[in-house]
């Protein structure tokens, strides 16, 4: 049954489901576990400690939504249930629409805050290199790349792929 079982990838090199079962049960676990892992991530991002922070960070960066915590924090919690929270799902809304619609919205959020804030710090002439360097979101970007990379570099295109 191996034969017809053949996932490409770093980990499937040492350790292969043995049937079909055997690759579901894989996918379900590493599934929970990453669901526990966004759970915990999520509470501790609303500890107030700086090193709870990045922890809490840190789940949100596998699946490349770095920028969960700024849009948690600063947007979600004082727009929920409303029009204008990309969080909130609206009434007879899909599942992929509300997805894409709460990526964008994120996103856009999160730039506008940044913007706001080195607005705020250095005022309405910052100069272009000052918008681009002190804004969390670009770095973010650097970060999420520098992870891509570094998986395509040491462990191949099919376990980015994966």
């Amino acid at each position: 049954m191996s034969d017809q079982v053949n996932p490409k990838g770093f980990w499937f090199q040492y350790q292969k489901p043995q049937t079909n079962s055997d690759y579901f049960g894989f996918v379900v676990l590493i599934s929970f576990l990453g669901a526990v892992n966004v759970v915990i991530g999520h509470e501790l991002m609303h500890h107030r400690e700086f090193h709870n922070k990045i922890f809490g960070t840190l789940p949100a960066t596998k699946f490349m939504y770095s920028q969960l915590i700024d849009e948690h924090l600063k947007g979600h919690h004082k727009t929920v249930a409303t029009m204008v929270d990309p969080a909130t799902s609206r009434k007879n809304e899909t599942l992929y629409a509300f997805c894409l619609r709460s990526m964008y919205g994120s996103l856009t959020n999160v730039w506008g805050y940044e913007s706001d804030k080195i607005t705020k710090r250095y005022g309405a002439d910052a100069s272009a290199f000052t918008r681009f360097f002190y804004n969390k979101m670009v770095w973010y970007q650097v970060l999420h790349a520098s992870i891509l990379y570094s998986i395509y570099f040491f462990l191949g295109w099919e376990s980015l792929k994966f």
